[in-house]
């Protein structure tokens, strides 16, 4: 799981602890059950969050994220293909209400999809190991067009250029002077340019 997840053991010192949540879930179909799974609660500036984990419904985690009123998290399911990767996202908002996709990161455009999308993408880069710091880099270079506890769920849907925004992201590190920012994000840059 990416450095954004979290393990099921509680982290005191960091506000985290684990708690087993009941709720409902929907899927892309508009059916409705009951789940019940671990999850991971702590607290930041914009208020309280969960991260959710790897459970026998979902498959294993490979990366989950938080803002002020949401959570995402991205699924290897069970009957995984690495020659077609489809991975399961879940986006919770701050009424634990959640919506599911699949997610086909062949074919996500990194110039023209949404935040749930290149989420995938960029976990599925690093989790595989064709882009180990995609993952990272994406977050951090949509932090740079945000802010840390900028983005809310609306803004999770809203399709952007995250080819633009990486490379904004590289600018501002160039322009501060900080040339191993600017270098930390040059192999998922580089991949971009040669997927593109």
């Amino acid at each position: 799981m990416s450095v954004y997840g979290v393990g099921t053991a509680g982290c005191p010192m960091a506000g985290y602890y684990g708690i087993k949540k009941a709720g409902k879930q929907s899927d892309n179909t508009g059916n409705t059950g009951q789940a019940l799974e671990t999850v991971q609660r702590s607290e930041m500036s914009g208020g309280a969050f969960e991260l959710h984990i790897s459970n026998e419904q979902d498959g294993e985690a490979i990366s989950a994220a938080c803002g002020r009123d949401y959570s995402v998290t991205v699924y290897k399911p069970k009957d995984f293909d690495p020659a077609n990767p489809v991975y399961k996202a879940k986006i919770w908002d701050k009424d634990g209400n959640v919506t599911e996709r699949m997610v086909d990161v062949s074919k996500v455009d990194p110039q023209n999809s949404d935040y749930i999308d290149m989420f995938a993408y960029s976990s599925h880069l690093s989790a595989s190991g064709e882009c180990p710091s995609a993952q990272s880099s994406f977050m951090s270079s949509a932090t740079n067009q945000h802010g840390p506890d900028e983005r809310n769920f609306k803004d999770l849907f809203q399709k952007n250029d995250w080819v633009s925004a990486l490379a904004d992201a590289m600018q501002t590190q160039y322009q501060a002077g900080n040339i191993e920012g600017y270098l930390d994000y040059k192999p998922f840059w580089d991949f971009l340019k040669e997927y593109k």
